[in-house]
């Protein structure tokens, strides 16, 4: 399949207009024949306004109940502070440093995961706390340790002092691994957080900061569009100096970025993020290609590692749409079909050589914890998969993720070591948040392909196999100060739409035949 764009997706849907008085109105998309066997399958209402997608495969639906009211929604405690979230459920699982805040990468995660769930307030009261640990120079801390603030931390040789204010902005590890980490968890967070309110004022209120954060991640970036900071996501493999993840990372959050500042009409801003984003994917497709798949990191010493097999970073690529068209072609059947990837089964293992990993790129050579399946590896798996319209990889990784969870009574560790066995080596604390909180998002953004546009209008862009269609799914969707029931079907489309003001929708389509006629009423 050829590579796909989000322009190709707005050039094979269907858009609607649902106008709706502020009391509320519905209305339905259609084909010629009717359709109401769907009216069982309606989305089923939890708790506190938690809405769980009707899908037709009651695992998935099970797994996706139990990621959101026993983990993400458990692991809230505004007690500690108004929008405080744990990684982990409940109390346990970090100890003598709860509470702690985690913002880089598990930061967005949840705040990804909570949005979806309808916690918009909580996401922007965990902003504000972030925020308030924002350096001048823009840096932000990978860590805010409360109960450890002006403390030593990390191994004897290579320790830090955590800040006064009990943020934790090196990393003790030699390499400084997770330096360009904190700046696109920021942007990210910015992004979905304006994507799910269209507060513009909020928007307008933040972007100097989230701007300072960019520039912090420009000063880790060369002239040549190298972005250093070692590991992006992962501490053992250090991946001293440049990790393929960053570079890739680095791009998309400052396209992103330049899309908010152009929301705001800051258009110097917008091209200057463009045209350092355009300069750091220039070097990455060029410099890091090895003929049939990215090199898996830069060392300052060794040169380009490529020889892990397949890694996180040509998944990256693919996710982040930094790879060539023409580089993508030679990745993607690779990429496809690759198990490998799955440590024990679980999806997805940074890398599909994982034995050929040597001492000198682990500091300790014995802690090689990050040769691992993780849920932020898989995201970024599953985006790809997204991109290439790939339903079955998807519903894949998904069923694999809560087939792990229903055996463990829906309790998942951060991350799952190499097997030979066959069966899953789990590590790390139960009830870690990072694998329900992706099930949620990958749910949402990539399965039912909910694409919330910046200039308000919403896609479904469903990525699912032909039985779901026959089957029928749909969910409820609350955004923006509206809400949007959907079920659909291969020959209806049911839309009940409530909301302030009219509410641009549009929808991606399965193949059908084409003398069938839609209409909307």
């Amino acid at each position: 399949m050829s590579p796909r764009s989000r322009r190709d997706f707005l050039e094979d849907s269907i858009f609607a207009t649902a106008t709706a008085l502020v009391t509320g109105s519905a209305g339905q998309v259609f084909a010629t024949e009717d359709d109401s066997s769907n009216k069982s399958s309606k989305t089923k209402k939890l708790a506190a306004e938690v809405f769980v997608p009707s899908l037709p495969d009651d695992d998935l639906v099970t797994t996706y109940r139990h990621a959101a009211t026993e983990n993400v929604l458990a692991a809230l405690n505004p007690e500690v502070f108004p929008g405080y979230f744990n990684v982990c459920a409940g109390e346990k699982g970090y100890g003598s440093i709860y509470p702690s805040t985690f913002p880089s990468l598990d930061g967005h995660q949840m705040t990804d995961a909570l949005l979806w769930l309808g916690e918009v307030e909580v996401a922007k009261l965990n902003w504000d706390y972030v925020r308030s640990f924002q350096r001048p120079n823009g840096c932000l801390p990978l860590a805010i340790l409360p109960a450890l603030a002006g403390k030593p931390a990390g191994p004897e040789g290579s320790k830090v002092v955590i800040d006064a204010n009990g943020g934790l902005y090196e990393h003790p590890t030699p390499g400084n691994p997770l330096a360009a980490l904190a700046g696109p968890t920021y942007i990210q967070n910015a992004d979905v957080i304006y994507r799910h309110t269209l507060d513009r004022r909020w928007l307008k209120a933040q972007i100097g900061s989230v701007n300072l954060a960019a520039d912090y991640l420009i000063s880790l970036t060369t002239p040549a569009g190298v972005v250093g900071g070692a590991g992006y996501y992962v501490e053992y493999p250090s991946r001293i100096d440049s990790d393929g993840v960053s570079q890739c990372h680095a791009v998309d959050a400052l396209r992103r970025l330049s899309a908010l500042n152009r929301v705001l009409e800051d258009e110097k801003a917008a091209a200057g993020y463009e045209k350092i984003a355009d300069r750091i994917a220039s070097h990455f497709t060029i410099m890091y290609w090895a003929n049939t798949h990215f090199a898996e990191y830069l060392h300052p010493t060794r040169g380009f590692i490529s020889s892990h097999g397949l890694t996180d970073v040509d998944w990256a690529a693919l996710a982040t749409g930094v790879a060539l068209p023409q580089q993508q072609a030679v990745l993607w059947p690779q990429l496809r079909d690759e198990t490998a990837f799955y440590y024990g089964g679980m999806p997805t293992g940074i890398s599909t050589r994982p034995e050929t990993y040597e001492d000198w790129e682990f500091s300790p050579p014995s802690n090689r914890r990050d040769l691992a399946a993780m849920g932020r590896v898989w995201y970024i798996e599953s985006w790809a998969r997204s991109r290439f319209r790939d339903a079955e990889g998807l519903l894949d990784g998904l069923r694999r993720v809560a087939d792990e969870g229903r055996q463990h009574d829906y309790s998942w560790r951060e991350r799952y070591l190499p097997s030979s066995s066959g069966s899953t080596v789990p590590l790390g604390a139960e009830r870690y948040c990072e694998y329900p909180a992706n099930f949620i998002r990958i749910v949402n953004r990539f399965l039912l392909g909910i694409d919330l546009h910046l200039d308000g209008s919403i896609l479904l862009a469903p990525n699912v196999t032909a039985a779901f269609w026959d089957r029928g799914f749909g969910h409820v969707l609350r955004v923006r100060g509206t809400s949007i029931e959907f079920q659909l079907h291969r020959d209806s489309i049911d839309v009940t739409y409530s909301g302030p003001a009219a509410q641009r929708l549009g929808l991606r389509p399965p193949a059908r035949d084409g003398a069938a006629r839609w209409k909307v009423t």
